[in-house]
């Protein structure tokens, strides 16, 4: 469901545009910066791409590339760092404005200028009232969100407000510290 809506009731195309990826590992295909964070669209709006770009925090950075967003990347797309090709991945998923945003290891290969323009990103899209899943080990990428939820061995461990299940896991990693000091004790 969608909007109240089946999915089946939506054609295809719009609902690629109603959602945004970022992998955790992106892809960069043969062709331009700019077609790249337009999805390869024929017919993309060059200001809608420099937008979805600023939102990522990858602007500057492109603007500093050889022929700025009309550099190709299959030239240089291997020399680009895993922080650059993270901020044109995640500028491809703003692109649109899609109203669901799913992050897989956002933060992977980001710097801290980067990591602070993905929160950025995600709190901006939460005040236009989308929705945002990341999927994350590490705690800066879940500084944004409202809720949780813990997956351990293919199941749900916890669920709810952030606040609470990471007080619930801070608590418990004490107790197995704790429990861990008193067992090396005893074998002393």
């Amino acid at each position: 469901m969608l909007d109240g809506a089946p999915l089946d009731q939506y054609d295809p195309e719009r609902l690629a545009h109603l959602i945004g990826y970022l992998p955790q590992r992106v892809c960069l295909f043969d062709g331009t910066v700019a077609e790249n964070i337009a999805r390869l669209a024929r017919d993309f709006d060059n200001d809608r791409v420099i937008n979805a770009a600023r939102r990522a925090g990858a602007h500057r950075m492109i603007q500093k590339l050889p022929h700025g967003y009309d550099t190709p990347l299959q030239n240089i797309g291997t020399q680009l760092s895993g922080g650059q090709m993270q901020r044109i991945g995640l500028a491809r998923a703003l692109y649109g404005d899609p109203v669901v945003l799913i992050l897989d290891e956002p933060n992977s290969s980001l710097d801290n200028e980067g990591s602070m323009a993905l929160n950025a990103a995600i709190a901006a899209m939460k005040a236009a009232g989308g929705a945002v899943l990341i999927m994350a080990h590490r705690p800066a990428a879940i500084k944004e969100c409202d809720r949780l939820l813990m997956l351990e061995n293919g199941g749900r461990n916890a669920f709810g407000p952030r606040e609470t299940v990471t007080a619930d896991m801070l608590s418990n990693v004490r107790v197995i510290q704790k429990t861990a000091q008193i067992s090396a004790g005893s074998l002393s």
